[in-house]
């Protein structure tokens, strides 16, 4: 049952009633983000409006503030899902009738992908194979699984099945903001299930890589970063990986750059992008399409090269 205490029915009291709804079916940190977007930026412009009166130019002019103007793509998305979400919210209440918000609609500039070249990957391939800290079998397996930063993280031993060859991918370690005011720090992290269904997923491994892994087979509950029941954190790793990258005299890149190199060399290896949209984690190929499949130059000049054989072969001089 939807409740209003005031009389001008806001539009902050409409999120609130949504948020709280919402709550049982969210994750702990969408449920933050969500609390913090609507406190931050949405209330200070829109939470005094009787929501009845709201239309689209109410909504198109409060991302045309300067301050909403100027906030990431990401954030963005989230302030639309929140308003379009509350909106609907309200018409299956039959509180007010729904409003056109199709135009709201921010696309993502394409991005140049930046990943190993393939002398790095084998530079820093070679060092971790020689090496044996155990902190290395996370950059192996992204390397060759493309699994991202929070799940490698999160992998037990138990997720590794050396029978069949296979890793799963059950859970992420996040870092999200801490809403405890009597907290020390303002983030804290956490084990929680995967991103989305799709990054629930079960993905073949390498024969060399199992031996590696076999090397440091531990307890099953054990986290295979730290070979015990604490988890890596994520900051923590990426700074592991900085301070090999510099041993090896590589680019500093970022983790994500690993997951970037295998899409790259699965694709230049001719993975079809069905079968790497699903090890990826993606919830559809086109985003697998969208962000990795692009031709170089000297795939093009392959191209023309074979075309002019291909015609060559067919036409009588």
């Amino acid at each position: 049952m939807v409740i209003f205490n005031n009389r001008k029915y806001l539009y902050s009291e409409v999120l609130s009633n949504w948020l709280k709804i919402k709550k049982g079916e969210i994750k702990e940190q969408s449920y933050i983000k969500y609390n913090n977007f609507i406190n931050l930026y949405i209330c200070p412009y829109l939470g005094n409006k009787n929501f009845r009166l709201l239309n689209t130019k109410h909504i198109i002019n409060f991302f045309n503030q300067e301050k909403i103007a100027n906030l990431s793509l990401s954030t963005k998305r989230t302030l639309i899902f929140i308003i379009k979400s509350s909106f609907n919210f309200c018409v299956k209440n039959k509180l007010r009738k729904n409003i056109d918000l199709s135009e709201l609609n921010f696309k993502k500039p394409k991005s140049k992908v930046i990943y190993f070249t393939k002398n790095e990957q084998y530079k820093l391939e070679k060092y971790l194979k020689e090496s044996k800290d155990i902190r290395k079998l996370g950059i192996l397996i992204c390397l060759y699984t493309g699994i991202r930063l929070g799940e490698i993280c999160g992998l037990k031993w138990k997720d590794i099945d050396f029978s069949n060859n296979s890793i799963s991918i059950n859970r992420t370690v996040q870092r999200i903001k801490n809403n405890d005011i009597n907290a020390r720090n303002k983030t804290k992290k956490i084990v929680s299930s995967p991103k989305s269904e799709s990054s629930i997923r079960t993905i073949p491994l390498p024969n060399f890589l199992l031996e590696e892994l076999k090397e440091y087979k531990s307890n099953p509950e054990n986290y295979i970063l730290t070979d015990s029941k604490v988890f890596k954190d994520t900051r923590v790793y990426e700074k592991y990986l900085e301070c090999t990258l510099k041993k090896c005299n590589i680019r500093c890149l970022n983790f994500h750059t690993l997951r970037h190199t295998f899409a790259t060399r699965s694709i230049e290896s001719g993975m079809d992008i069905k079968t790497l949209s699903e090890i990826l984690g993606h919830s559809s190929y086109h985003i697998t399409l969208d962000v990795y499949v692009h031709s170089t130059l000297d795939q093009k000049r392959d191209c023309i090269n074979n075309l002019v054989n291909y015609v060559n072969s067919i036409v009588e001089y």
